[in-house]
């Protein structure tokens, strides 16, 4: 054993110094003077390898990661989890995009069987037992050299054929197939010039145009070499090239292409001495053998409430025709993501996951010059944020409403909070993935609704929408007559909304008969209030809030003569004081209008107590209040002579009992009379 360790030991210093002189560079600890690396392949991004070890006693799959200081782990063993009945000799494993699938050949059964190939994917810290890819790629025939496109929709390998100008060695054809609808195709061999000779190990660069291979031309009098060939078309690629500063004379084998392009790994040795393989890479690859610059494009796509990584799907699509040109999903454990833009065009990137938002970015490779780095960490969200306006349709007013939300798919009702913000405004988290109707009820009100569709593509995370009710009419009369001849009264009356913010006033006339039909909105509360010329005003609240309500009002106005007394509601004055409460100017002003509308006429104005206290301090005290009266109409236009003012005190009750309080304060009254009526 010693022996044979350092006749290894020699050699593997021997092809070091004879690279060195090209400056070549050994990979260190992943060349092993005890094992012999067989087929190794180096991930996208750089940071992983992935080959087969073999030793004088195992043969093994096995994996290195880089370091944060750019040194290489040492190998770590990848178990296949299979039947323990069954035995898989492994070779010419290769990386998915995300490096957590390994492509690789297998021979079920042993070594006298043909190969196939298989792939197995990462689960947390382990991998899973071996996938079969169809009967499209696996035939009688021996497969192997998988390698998966950066775009993830082809899959090249190598199949065994017979070439009579290579009968000492067995020769390969490289194939490729498309992924259609998630099953791969049927696969087409390159063309030439690409298998020209015995080719095998073909890996595409990130730009998806350059493909390196290897190769055994000239009857395999030099060996195999490493060629690289850019595709022209889908189906068309320009003539091969020797990669001449790192083909030798030793036999250089299973190229990887990382990242930016300037460096290249592969396998060199002379696989006719046992155990002398070793991996190299090049410092520098020359300008034109290196892929095309690319964008490449990595992070993590993860929950935005909850901070989880999310298996999500990223497509990648031509802004022009909208066609979706490749795809790759995120890894289902870490939520990472990578992929490359070759150089040259325009993208539209859509990340999403199933009952997720969407995210979308845009992106112009078209004036890169070298490789380029981007890392963008990507959330989705679950959920969206809807705010909901209730109004009324007719006023503008916000209404506060009941709010009911139903999954439109089975049409049950959503249990979820609504939480109120301000009346009429609403906030409703919903979950993406289905359609709901949102209604908004009240009562009065007709109800109202829309749809609000989150299956689809959902880009915003919170929505505002407006929901207008129309709230019910009912059909109200009106019906104005002389008290004393019972004859219809024209004239206008004004009717206020009392049970909005905003008093809405409408002035409607009645017809000859003294009628009146209008339309009244349900639930509220209306003053009507007609002053006619000639006779006395008249006001009086309608509330049709109030189920029982009456629909119609029949009001007898009182002609304007001599000794007609009006009784003013709503005057109302400070305790024990003569100062007017901001309440009374309403019903004042209503005085006002009376007298502007009968110059003719001349009122007195009287004002009343209860019977609490003597009568010298009531009677002095309803003097100060008729004057007070007085003083607003004579301030508001109406002349002195028109208006006498006089206080009564207690001496005129009109309301009896007069020691009840209800009767008391009915008492604390203010009356006007007509006392002239000038022709």
């Amino acid at each position: 054993m010693k022996k044979i360790g350092f006749i290894q030991l020699f050699l593997q210093f021997f092809i070091l110094f004879a690279y060195s002189q090209n400056k070549m560079e050994l990979l260190l600890p992943v060349n092993d003077i005890e094992t012999k690396i067989i087929a190794p392949y180096i991930s996208y991004d750089g940071k992983k390898i992935v080959f087969i070890g073999e030793t004088t006693t195992e043969r093994y799959l096995a994996e290195c990661e880089l370091n944060i200081d750019n040194t290489w782990s040492r190998p770590q063993k990848i178990h296949i989890k299979t039947d323990t009945s069954l035995i898989f000799t492994a070779d010419a494993p290769a990386y998915n995009q995300n490096a957590d699938k390994i492509y690789l050949s297998l021979k079920p059964g042993g070594k006298n069987t043909n190969s196939d190939i298989y792939f197995i994917e990462k689960e947390g810290n382990n991998w899973s037992a071996p996938v079969k890819l169809n009967e499209q790629i696996n035939t009688g025939e021996d497969e192997t050299d998988p390698f998966i496109a950066p775009n993830g929709k082809q899959l090249y390998f190598a199949r065994r054929i017979e070439n009579d100008n290579f009968k000492k060695i067995e020769c390969f054809a490289i194939l490729v197939s498309e992924l259609v609808n998630g099953e791969w195709s049927k696969p087409k061999i390159l063309p030439e010039p690409v298998n020209a000779g015995c080719d095998k190990c073909p890996r595409l660069a990130p730009d998806g145009k350059t493909l390196y291979f290897v190769s055994v031309r000239n009857e395999g009098e030099n060996g195999s070499d490493i060629y690289f060939a850019k595709k022209i078309t889908k189906n068309a690629w320009m003539s091969p090239i020797p990669v001449d500063t790192i083909n030798s004379e030793f036999e250089e084998s299973y190229p990887s292409i990382p990242q930016n392009g300037h460096r290249i790994y592969y396998l060199s040795g002379n696989n006719k001495i046992k155990n002398q393989s070793v991996m190299l890479v090049s410092s520098e690859m020359k300008f034109e053998t290196r892929p095309e610059a690319t964008v490449h494009f990595h992070g993590i796509v993860s929950d935005l409430k909850t901070e989880k990584p999310l298996s999500a799907t990223i497509d990648i699509v031509d802004p022009n025709t909208s066609i979706v040109q490749f795809s790759v999903n995120t890894n289902s454990v870490t939520g990472e993501y990578n992929f490359f833009l070759p150089r040259g065009n325009k993208f539209i990137i859509d990340v999403y996951h199933e009952n997720y938002s969407h995210y979308f970015f845009f992106y112009n490779t078209g004036n890169i010059i070298n490789f380029k780095e981007e890392q963008k960490n990507i959330n989705l969200y679950s959920e969206v944020d809807l705010v909901l306006n209730v109004y009324d349709s007719e006023i503008y007013e916000p209404l506060e409403s009941e709010i009911k939300i139903l999954n439109t798919q089975n049409n049950q009702r959503l249990n979820v909070p609504v939480k109120k913000n301000a009346t009429g405004r609403y906030f409703i988290t919903l979950p993406i993935g289905n359609e709901f109707k949102i209604e908004a009820e009240k009562k009065h009100f007709e109800p109202n609704s829309f749809n609000l569709d989150l299956r689809g593509v959902v880009q915003f995370s919170e929505f505002e929408r407006d929901i207008e009710l129309q709230i019910n009419k009912i059909d109200y009369e009106i019906q104005l007559s002389d008290s004393e001849t019972g004859e219809g009264v024209e004239t206008y009356i004004e009717i206020t909304n009392l049970s909005t913010n905003e008093k809405i006033i409408k002035k409607v006339k009645t017809d000859n008969d003294g009628k009146l039909k209008i339309k009244l909105r349900d639930g509220t509360r209306y003053e009507v209030n007609v002053s006619p010329k000639g006779y006395a005003f008249y006001n009086v609240t309608v509330d049709l809030m109030d189920d029982q309500a009456e629909h119609n009002l029949k009001v007898d106005l009182e002609p304007l003569k001599k000794a007609t007394k009006i009784e003013l509601n709503d005057i109302n004055f400070e305790t024990n004081s003569a100062d007017l409460n901001k309440n009374s100017f309403e019903e004042l002003n209503r005085v006002v209008k009376l007298l502007e509308a009968n110059p003719n006429i001349k009122i007195e104005v009287s004002a009343h107590t209860d019977d609490i206290g003597s009568s010298i301090y009531n009677l002095k005290l309803s003097e100060k209040r008729a004057t007070t009266v007085f003083k607003y109409l004579t301030e508001n236009n109406i002349k002195k002579e028109q208006i006498i003012s006089k206080g009564y005190g207690k001496s005129k009750p009109a309301y009896f009992p007069i020691d009840t309080d209800e009767n008391r304060a009915k008492n604390r009254r203010v009356e006007l009379e007509v006392i002239e009526i000038k022709n």
